[in-house]
């Protein structure tokens, strides 16, 4: 007797500045989710988050595989274990086991689909509410590694309106408590969108412009002399595990979206990016490394996989936890294969860890009697 096949739900695109990043990874990813364990829906989220059944992805460019999907007509509106498909005046309810996420950035990694999944209770991949919404929150985060004991690079923030009132002031105090070169970051944004660096006053005003496109918020951070990026993903649930490092090479003054997602051509995403893996550090390091990222991962609720970027000042020996990734670009396969583990093996694993943390959450009680109804 065959194994039921699960009903997997694949969910990519969405309101989001990494809209296409994630179209990417889920052609990549699609070859690694076994057709033979899994009956695959794979929705697409457009920009404004309407949400569209597609057909099977064979050897098409994503731009015309997209189009025809929305030509389809296909909606989907997502219920309580599973998801309505429309077609005109017809509908069609379909169960899912469960989903497997590949939404970078925006309502699709800050927690709020996460959100609508629990309320639909549709078990996901990655992190929860609570784990998205912190992780991708740069300020936040960087404040929770200065409580856990680790150093962050000098930085300091302030929303978009606060520059508007007050930007000589703001502007002063950066040269004076930051000093440049300074690196302008929009506080919830990924993949190096809206990330600039500053070599002076005039670059600055011009990086923090640009910044406050993608978010209310903006954080200045220190440029660190002489160092090197280094990253390192993580996976699991309470006992989480930590792949081999990797040092991402960059020609350009920072690790921009067009070295992360450009460089390698023929739609590779973050696979395109040249890194030297295991990352060129002492094995002290990378050992040090893996045991922050740990610790992070579990400190900020995280679950399932993501991806911790560090910087590292070789001179001086000093680690700087920067953020984490919790729907990492190329779902960072390439560290997992790395240490080891296939592409097949990693989506397989993504997806038992998705599972367990259901079953977990069935065994809390949720109700609770009390007199509080029948008093007068």
């Amino acid at each position: 007797m065959k194994n039921k096949l699960l009903n997997l739900g694949i969910i990519f695109g969405g309101k989001s500045p990494e809209h296409e990043v994630s179209i990417v990874t889920t052609f990549q990813a699609w070859p690694w989710i076994d057709s033979k364990k899994y009956q695959r829906f794979l929705i697409y989220l457009d920009y404004e988050n309407q949400a569209f059944l597609c057909p099977t992805i064979k050897k098409q460019n994503p731009q015309q595989f997209i189009e025809k999907a929305l030509k389809r007509k296909q909606g989907v509106d997502f219920v309580k274990k599973g998801i309505k498909v429309k077609k005109g005046f017809f509908s069609k309810k379909i169960p899912l086991d469960v989903i497997l996420l590949l939404t970078h950035g925006g309502t699709g990694e800050n927690g709020e689909f996460q959100g609508l999944l629990d309320f639909c209770e549709i078990p996901y991949t990655g992190s929860n509410v609570l784990g998205s919404a912190l992780s991708m929150d740069k300020i936040i985060t960087k404040n929770i590694f200065i409580k856990l004991g680790f150093k962050v690079a000098p930085y300091l923030w302030f929303t978009k309106d606060e520059f508007k009132k007050n930007s000589q002031k703001i502007i002063n105090q950066i040269g004076r408590k930051i000093k440049y070169p300074v690196f302008v970051k929009p506080t919830t944004s990924g993949s190096s969108i809206g990330v600039n660096k500053a070599k002076n006053k005039k670059e600055l005003i011009k990086a923090i412009n640009i910044a406050s496109k993608f978010d209310h918020k903006i954080l200045i951070e220190k440029g660190l002399e002489g160092a090197v990026d280094v990253n390192c993903a993580v996976m699991g649930g309470y006992k989480p595990i930590a792949s081999v490092c990797e040092q991402p090479i960059t020609e350009d003054q920072f690790l921009s979206f067009k070295e992360k997602y450009l460089k390698g051509g023929k739609n590779k995403g973050m696979a395109g990016l040249s890194r030297i893996i295991p990352a060129p550090i002492s094995e002290k390091t990378t050992k040090e490394i893996q045991q922050i990222a740990k610790i992070i991962f579990k400190e900020l609720n995280a679950w399932g996989m993501a991806r911790i970027d560090f910087l590292y000042q070789k001179k001086s020996g000093q680690i700087y936890p920067n953020e984490m990734n919790t729907i990492p670009g190329s779902l960072a396969f390439y560290l997992w294969q790395a240490s080891g583990l296939k592409p097949t093996q990693l989506i397989d694993k993504m997806i038992e860890l998705a599972l367990e943390r259901k079953k977990d959450l069935e065994k809390l009680n949720y109700h609770f009697k009390s007199e509080i109804l029948a008093q007068r």
